[in-house]
This record gives C-alpha cells, structure tokens and sequence, in this order.
C-alpha cells in the first residue's frame, strides 16, 4: 500500500469544448503550491417519519452530489492563464500577447475538467468545473492565484503522466502599481511602493439541479464582482483623502519576469471602500485600502483586464 505525500500528487487541466463534456487528456499539468482542497460531496436526505419509535434516524437517500475546492499556483507568466481566462470569461490573442477581460453579457462560465491524482492512490476526474472565485495575493514572497471551482461529482479518472511547464513567476520585486486620474495617466505616473496587494473576481456561481439527476444540472454565473486591497505606509494622506472624497481612479500593475515575459493587469477606475490606518507603540502606520472596481470604458479596458506577454502561441 502506498503512502504518499501531497507533492507525489498532480492536477491536470483542459478547457472544455462543450461545458461538462470532460476531456480525459489535460492540457496543462499545474505545479500547484498548497494541497488542493477539491473533492467530490454527496448530501443525504435523511427519512425521519415516524415508525412507531423514539429512533429518529430510519432511512437514508442520496440526495444533491457535486464538487467543489481550492487550487492553488505560483503567479507565473504562462500558467496563471488558465485561471485567468475562465475567472474573466474571454482572450483576445495577438502575437505573444493573451489578453484576458471580462463578460459583460450572457451567464455561461467557461469550464474545464480537472484531473487530481492523489499519488498513486487515485484518481477522480472533475467535469463540468468553473471558477466561482479567483484570489491573486502578493506581499513580501512570490505572489500567488488560489482558484475555488464549483464542478460536478467525480468520476474515476485514468492514471496520469504528468510533466509541468511554468513562465516567470512574480515575485514582490517584480511587480510595480502606478495609479492616476485615468489609465492613461497611471500608465505614465511614478510607481506607488506597497507591502502588499490582493485582488478577487467573484463570479457568484450558481450550481443548478433539476429532477432526473442528482448531479449537477448546470452551472451559471450571476452578479460578477472585482475587488482588493493594497497596504501601504502612511506617509502621505493621498490613498486615505481619496476614501474620504470619494475620488475615483485607474490601476495598473506591472509585473516583469524573465526577458520580455510580463504580467498587466489594468483597473480603469476604482473606488476606495475602506480605508484603515493602524499602528502599534512601536510599529510603523500603515494605512490598508479596500478597494472596488467599478465598470468604466477606458483604453478598450473594461472593469478588470489582464494580459500575459509569454511565449504561448495558442489560445489558453
């Protein structure tokens, strides 16, 4: 019997052609950085009627079965696309650029089926999975992108051999925010110094059952939402002054990686939502910003875009 550990493990992942059709061959194996939290769920309905007793629990049916978890990567300039696309909706590629923005209209995700190997212990096939939320967080290490997926119950997959392919991977160093009036002006502006930046698109996904099955019936997005935070030292009243007065503005982060590898990601307008400036007896102010993407046409830009420059010269 083997007893293996979780870096024995691998996740394959390919973009379905047609939603919950499962593709067995993956496209892309991901490195990913923490042990995976996806499974498969099943929810009994428990038959308590009456039976002439004091015991309540008589029977049992299957009821609801789905999956769903977290997975995550290392912020790289090639992976990170696949998480990218499906937690926007879109890609537009040019040559060496993948260009990634949200939909605006319309609820059907993109999905994938995903592959986890546990080892040599098993193997479960997940069909029919999108990404509900997408996390991206960097402060002082090597920035990071955690996926939830919602998808439908496993099945037993084929055993797999795995083999990696990773861009750059960003790191605090690598990265830089500029802000301004527009994107336009940010493009141009002195980069800001932060301890740390964090930025989630919430897909508000909505599993669907119908009579028939007790799998999933569909999978559907609803109200789409991008928001984040960012800490910096409070030396300059400008972030906690915008809070204040409501003033609104564009982000641009830059993250560089190795040659002509790079990671955009463009906000045209944001409003500050929180603004908290804290401190201890001995420590630094250090002012956190909340911050809200709000939907604005802005250098073809619209409410979160993102871009990789890599040397993939297919779609995601």
């Amino acid at each position: 019997m083997a007893i293996d550990i979780g870096r024995l493990g691998s996740i394959g992942l390919a973009i379905e052609t047609t939603a919950g059709q499962a593709i067995t061959t993956p496209t892309v194996y991901l490195p990913y950085s923490d042990g995976p939290s996806l499974r498969g769920y099943q929810e009994s309905i428990e038959n308590i009627s009456s039976k002439a007793s004091r015991l309540i629990d008589t029977d049992s049916v299957i009821g609801r079965k789905w999956a769903e978890g977290d997975v995550q990567i290392l912020a790289d300039t090639v992976n990170s696309g696949y998480f990218w696309k499906m937690a926007l909706g879109n890609e537009l590629r040019a040559t060496g650029t993948h260009t990634f923005y949200a939909t605006t209209s319309g609820n059907t995700p993109i999905t994938a089926t995903l592959i986890y190997s546990r080892g040599t212990t098993d193997v479960e096939q997940y069909a029919y999975a999108a990404i509900d939320e997408l996390n991206f967080e960097i402060s002082d290490g090597i920035g990071t992108l955690t996926a939830s997926f919602q998808a439908a119950f496993p099945s037993t997959g084929a055993a797999q051999t795995p083999t990696t392919i990773s861009g750059s991977v960003i790191a605090f160093k690598d990265y830089v925010v500029r802000f301004g009036s527009d994107l336009a002006t940010a493009a141009t502006a002195a980069p800001t110094s932060l301890n740390a930046f964090s930025l989630t698109i919430a897909n508000n996904l909505e599993v669907i059952y119908r009579s028939g099955n007790a799998s999933i019936s569909a999978i559907r997005t609803k109200g789409a939402k991008v928001t984040g935070s960012y800490t910096l030292f409070f030396d300059s009243t400008t972030d906690r002054d915008a809070y204040y007065g409501l003033n609104k503005r564009g982000m641009i982060v830059t993250a560089s990686g190795i040659g002509t590898e790079v990671m955009t990601i463009r906000i045209p307008e944001f409003r500050i939502q929180e603004a908290e400036v804290e401190t201890g007896l001995d420590d630094f102010y250090v002012l956190t910003a909340n911050f809200v993407a709000e939907d604005d046409v802005d250098l073809g830009s619209r409410l979160c875009q993102v871009q990789l420059v890599n040397t993939k010269t297919s779609d995601y």
